[in-house]
C-alpha cells in the first residue's frame, strides 16, 4: 500500500523549481515555484523562507501563536528565469 492511498495519510506532493537571480540590492537569491502535479497548479516564492512558510502552513506546522503566511496566488507558467 502507497502512503497516498491510505486514508489516515494525508498525501501531498509538488513539483519543486529553485533558480537564482539578483534581488532590488543586486544580491543573489534563490527563487522557487512548487506545482501540484494533479492540477498543475503553480505557486511562486521570492526566496526560500517564503516557500518554507507556505508549506508549513499547508502541513499545518505553523506554530501557535505566529501569523499564518498569506499563501500566494497561482499563477500561469513556469519560472521567471532571468
Amino acid at each position: 500500500m502507497n502512503a497516498h492511498d491510505d486514508p489516515d495519510t494525508h498525501y501531498q506532493s509538488y513539483m519543486l523549481r529553485m533558480w537564482r537571480k539578483r534581488d532590488g540590492a543586486g544580491q543573489p537569491v534563490w527563487c522557487a515555484s512548487l506545482e501540484e502535479p494533479g492540477s498543475h497548479e503553480t505557486a511562486s516564492f521570492a526566496d526560500v523562507r517564503t516557500m518554507c512558510a507556505f508549506l508549513q502552513s499547508r502541513l499545518g506546522l505553523v506554530p501557535q501563536g505566529a501569523p499564518a503566511p498569506k499563501e500566494p496566488l497561482p499563477e500561469r507558467g513556469g519560472p521567471d528565469p532571468s
